[in-house]
């Protein structure tokens, strides 16, 4: 079996054939904001539909608090019994930022019914409903605080998610992963066509907090930030007071949205299979009317703390959470 590589590019993604890794890293930066139509295509293959079991290992030393706060975003997205998806969206355009209204925040599971559409959209009936399944720990670290991208395979592994399902590992601020902060900030991929898919994110609080846990983070010189774009990036509270991971729900998210519409390389993506961009890289530091580089939009902020999120979740936790683009007309869908 081939070797994952490194594309070495800052916005690089890797596709194998036989073991499909797609690397979720901040984007390019360019002199204007005026990204190209981002055009989703369906490329004939297979989608995750119906139950989704997700099991999620803790690889270091993760609190009460952080487990709680990601478990609940994952049982936000599917919640059994809920009321009434169907909650206002607006669409992202190159206006003055706006305020959101004072309506109701949309909800978690209101974000992920785009995700649904996409997998109606290559004719399955059976939207994605993902089940919370089981929740590991390895807070001893047993393979080390250094990992390789097949080091964290094998991890994944170790959740015996069956095919249809996805095992996410989830590294502590202390663990490096092989390419992380340098070309990623998360990836997914499976390691074999109709296996199960698999999800790492990092938690970058330690390492390059203003790469991958913006805009909870001032962007160090980085694409959404200020430094090369001669100005100051906004920096926004993180509406669970954990910049790390807050961070890593941001990219949580955009993981899993690629995982179910995109698990083995031949699903939703623009652009060429050796640097596909998926549904939730397409409109890149979208998050409330009015973004642009170095500003993620117009957010919702909370009365007390005042910090920017975007939707709402298990227990009334608060997430930001990334646009993902329309698959009717390709516009970024931003929660407001």
């Amino acid at each position: 079996m081939q070797k994952p590589r490194s594309s070495g590019a800052g916005c690089g993604v890797l596709l194998l054939p036989l073991l499909v890794m797609i690397s979720f890293a901040r984007p390019c930066r360019s002199t204007l904001y005026n990204p190209p139509q981002p055009v989703m295509v369906y490329h004939a293959g297979a989608v995750l539909e119906g139950t989704v079991p997700v099991s999620v290992l803790y690889y270091g030393a993760f609190s009460p608090h952080q487990k709680a706060v990601i478990a609940d975003f994952l049982l936000s997205l599917s919640p059994r019994g809920g009321g009434p998806r169907h909650q206002p969206q607006h669409h992202y355009g190159f206006g003055a930022p706006g305020h959101p209204a004072p309506a109701s925040a949309p909800s978690v599971a209101r974000w992920w019914e785009t995700v649904d559409r996409y997998v109606r959209k290559a004719g399955r009936d059976d939207p994605p409903r993902v089940l919370l399944a089981s929740q590991v720990h390895d807070e001893a670290c047993s393979l080390g605080k250094t990992l390789s991208r097949l080091q964290v395979e094998r991890l994944a592994a170790r959740l015996g998610v069956a095919a249809g399902g996805v095992a996410v590992v989830l590294t502590a601020a202390d663990v490096a992963v092989e390419g992380q902060c340098s070309s990623a900030c998360g990836s997914h991929g499976a390691s074999a066509p109709g296996g199960a898919a698999h999800v790492w994110v990092g938690n970058a609080a330690a390492q390059c907090p203003g790469r991958c846990a913006w805009p909870f983070h001032p962007a160090e010189g980085f694409a959404y930030g200020g430094a090369r774009h001669g100005r100051g990036g906004e920096t926004l509270a993180a509406p669970n007071g954990d910049v790390g991971v807050d961070g890593m729900l941001v990219n949580l998210a955009a993981m899993l949205a690629g995982a179910v519409t995109n698990p083995y390389g031949h699903g939703f993506f623009q652009g060429d299979p050796g640097a596909a961009v998926e549904v939730a890289a397409a409109c890149p530091g979208v998050y409330g009317r009015g973004a642009y580089p170095g500003y993620p939009g117009a957010v919702r902020r909370d009365t007390v703390t005042g910090a920017g999120y975007n939707v709402v979740g298990r227990n009334g936790r608060k997430y930001l959470v990334p646009a993902l683009v329309d698959p009717d007309n390709y516009s970024c869908i931003i929660m407001s």
